[in-house]
């Protein structure tokens, strides 16, 4: 075994009136003002998990978006690697924590680092970014990092983490964690989608997808992230203007492939399925054995578009359901649309009706709903199948045809690493 590496130091260095140098003297000079700036957290389980690459993914998703963007670390030791590979996405702006003065973050009160961050998004706000994409060194048991999760100034602007993990336990450890702690935690990544067997047992085990950076650098997040905006929006902060345009943004035109992954009205229909089926367990009745229908009908709004729902005559009479007046969670919705497996969808959906301030399904009545969603997804997997052999003979009679992924995506895949090493990026989503 190698000996460890010893360093000496040899001095400090110093300018040419003999003045120590120090990184706090260069430091932006924006405020350390709370900001208004939103953010998406980037998370994990511990180094090597995927952070960087599902920030850099993330970076790419909202400039698809036509989003300026800035690209922070706020926690860590200072290295370029990490700085490099977000600039290479695409970042308009790209800062560490070495920009707010810190030469480490180690041991650092928590309270410097936050003004830091501060510091560092009220920059990136000054040169015109709609929203930054902010890593968190190390994972979450790390000292700064468990404490930083904890901060209410940061959770506030936040419009959700996504969490990057090796494996399912840690995904359901950290996302139970960071759910504890306050957080809306959108979304699974890193490189736990190198094992399907993994993907699986996280999206079972926490109701949440499981993306590939792949998805996350085509915009398969924009609906969730747009939703959350609008939420924002909608709860006490309509002055906001970074919220406002991240709400408007456009949606990323999709590969070849992937577009039934994002149909709007694949997820009203399931709202509306799910409408039914509560409904259903509130009247205490089954499925075929419902109260005639009346005429009336409610609406329930959703992120995806207003959901019509037929009341039955005991209801029509009175109030809607009370879990109309709540807007289903777009993560969850999301989760259950794309959800690879039955056990996938009963997770997300319990996740959904616990959400919906309902109380839980029976088992026979989650059994009916699961049923039902995972018949409509098939049915649309069905079609999206047909419709690719078809593209697939068109391609054959016009040659080949070109990758939907410029060189720049191929640098940040070949600079990365790859999570799902040997499988097709773009394959359909499949269903077991």
């Amino acid at each position: 075994m190698l000996a460890p590496t010893k360093i000496t130091p040899l001095g400090l260095i110093g300018d040419k009136f003999g003045r120590r140098l120090n990184v706090w003297d260069y430091k932006v000079s924006s405020d350390d003002l709370p900001p208004s700036l939103p953010i998406v957290l980037s998370l994990g389980t511990s180094m090597n998990a995927g952070k960087t690459l599902t920030a850099t993914s993330l970076v790419r998703g909202f400039k698809k978006a036509g989003l300026k963007v800035a690209a922070l670390k706020i926690t860590g030791t200072g290295s370029g690697g990490d700085t490099w590979i977000v600039r290479d996405a695409g970042a308009d702006i790209v800062l560490d924590f070495t920009d707010a003065g810190f030469a480490t973050t180690y041991l650092a009160p928590v309270d410097l680092i936050e003004k830091g961050a501060f510091r560092l998004l009220n920059h990136a706000a000054e040169n015109g970014c709609d929203v930054a994409v902010i890593e968190i060194a190390d994972g979450l048991q790390q000292k700064e990092t468990s404490e930083l999760i904890l901060a209410e100034s940061l959770r506030g602007i936040a419009l959700g983490a996504i969490f990057a993990s090796y494996d399912a336990m840690g995904a359901k450890y950290g996302v139970d964690t960071l759910r504890a702690a306050g957080h809306k935690v959108l979304a699974i990544s890193g490189r736990i989608g190198r094992s399907p067997l993994g993907v699986r047992e996280a999206e079972e085990a926490t109701g949440l997808h499981v993306y590939s950076p792949w998805e996350l650098q085509d915009g398969a997040l924009s609906p969730v992230l747009r939703a959350r905006a609008s939420e924002k929006l909608a709860n006490g902060q309509s002055n906001n203007p970074y919220l406002r345009r991240i709400a408007d943004s456009s949606n990323p035109t999709m590969a070849i492939g992937q577009g039934r992954a994002h149909s709007s009205q694949l997820r009203v229909d399931f709202l509306g399925k799910l409408a039914h089926e509560l409904i259903l367990a509130e009247l205490g009745e089954t499925p075929g054995h419902g109260r005639p229908a009346s005429d009336s009908r409610a609406t329930w709004p959703s992120p995806f578009g207003s959901v019509l729902v037929t009341l039955p005559e005991v209801l029509s009479q009175g109030s809607n359901p009370a879990f109309m007046s709540i807007q289903a969670p777009a993560e969850m919705i999301e989760a259950a649309v794309l959800a690879k497996t039955r056990g996938a969808l009963k997770s997300s959906l319990g996740s959904l009706v616990q959400a919906l301030g309902c109380p839980p399904l029976s088992a026979t009545q989650m059994y009916n709903l699961v049923s039902g969603a995972w018949s409509m997804f098939e049915a649309v997997d069905h079609d999206e199948r047909l419709l690719g052999a078809n593209r697939h003979q068109q391609n054959v009679l016009a040659g080949p045809a070109l990758s939907p992924h410029d060189d720049l995506d191929g640098m940040i895949m070949n600079f990365s690493g790859i999570f799902n090493e040997g499988g097709d990026q773009h394959a359909p989503l499949g269903r077991a």
